[in-house]
């Protein structure tokens, strides 16, 4: 996977606008105005990447031209997009592989980056045509920040010796610019390398939607020990989503991984989970299936770079316009992030969520 030097390299060959954000001591995240992503999150600037990047596209100026070129938007990160996907991005439910498109208004979309301190701002308006669960144009105002956050383990000072932490909050702020009842929400999607499994504690009973593909019956499987979990093995060789009810999920889920030299690492996420929203979203087979607050993708090499897939832990903000009776939301999504010694890092699993691993 390229390092913090070979990605910086190749966009400035490219002449890519992007900022390299400090975090915690040595730690930093590399955003890209193109699309808005967070590239890249590196616990030491020579470090490996944590987050999936589509190394293809990104190994050389000219690869990375041609993916431009060829219209790709795949380049890996931490993205936000705009949900519901069955509305935006798909013409036709019915064919939803054969209509499936990214709308250039959401990736890479016209953002303009700017960088105050230790902030990362990015702006845009956009219009969307809207198909299946409504019909005509949405005009959206998406204001996006990205700053680091404090360890919230910090008072563990036994426990962080010789761990690493880098952490980052990404504020989300979406507006109607007109009226017409069609439902938007932010839509935030991690993506992560194929290997580890997903950690996202949940209600001892919970309620599940098959989006696409095959998925294991595990993906429903509700672990129980301290605190009931699902826990989902990301292999990228296996296509498949599944979405939770909100109803069932804590707000809180995180991504479990070793490293080469044989350090663990944790990607935690943090969300306001909200069982009152709509959360709009519904798989292709079932109109009026809302509610899921959570969201699993796991690649089959389809999307991946060279047949390598990868995996992606998503999740949604609260659901505005129409029948919700918002016109805008501000929702903020944290990433908290460890590398460590395993039995140090599955310490940190169980003070953040709960589980015993």
């Amino acid at each position: 996977m390229p390092t913090l030097s070979q990605l910086r390299q190749t966009l400035d060959g490219a002449g890519e606008l992007y900022h390299v954000l400090p975090l915690q001591g040595d730690a930093c995240a590399l955003i890209t105005q193109r699309g808005a992503r967070v590239l890249g999150l590196f616990p030491t600037p020579d470090a490996d990447n944590l987050l999936w990047t589509n190394d293809a596209a990104l190994e050389s100026v000219e690869s990375f031209q041609q993916f431009v070129a060829e219209g790709g938007w795949n380049l890996g990160g931490e993205r936000c997009w705009i949900a519901p996907e069955i509305q935006y991005n798909v013409r036709d439910r019915s064919d939803f592989w054969g209509t499936l498109s990214v709308p250039s208004a959401i990736d890479p979309g016209s953002y303009r980056m700017d960088v105050s301190g230790a902030a990362v701002t990015f702006q845009q308006q956009i219009s969307l045509s809207a198909y299946n669960t409504a019909t005509g144009t949405k005009q959206l105002d998406v204001r996006r920040t990205v700053r680091p956050i404090a360890n919230p383990l910090r008072a563990y000072d036994t426990l962080l010796r010789g761990v690493i932490y880098a952490g980052y909050e990404q504020t989300a702020t979406l507006a109607e610019l007109n009226d017409a009842p069609i439902l938007s929400e932010i839509w935030n999607l991690v993506q992560v390398n194929a290997g580890g499994h997903l950690i996202i504690p949940c209600a001892p009973e919970i309620r599940a939607s098959d989006y696409c593909g095959d998925v294991p019956d595990k993906a429903r499987a509700v672990c129980f020990g301290d605190v009931p979990h699902l826990r989902l093995t990301i292999t990228g060789q296996r296509q498949y989503k599944i979405g939770y009810q909100a109803t069932s999920m804590t707000g809180r889920m995180a991504y479990h991984h070793r490293l080469p030299d044989g350090r663990d690492y944790l990607l935690v996420r943090s969300f306001f989970n909200n069982p009152s929203s709509i959360y709009a979203e519904e798989p292709p087979d079932q109109p009026g299936a809302t509610g899921h607050s959570v969201h699993v993708y796991n690649d089959g090499g389809q999307f991946g770079a060279g047949g390598v897939g990868f995996g992606e832990m998503e999740c949604s903000g609260q659901t505005i316009g129409g029948r919700s009776g918002r016109s805008g939301s501000s929702d903020t999504f944290l990433l908290w992030a460890y590398v460590g010694a395993p039995e140090a890092i599955r310490r940190i699993v169980y003070l953040l969520l709960g589980v015993k691993l």
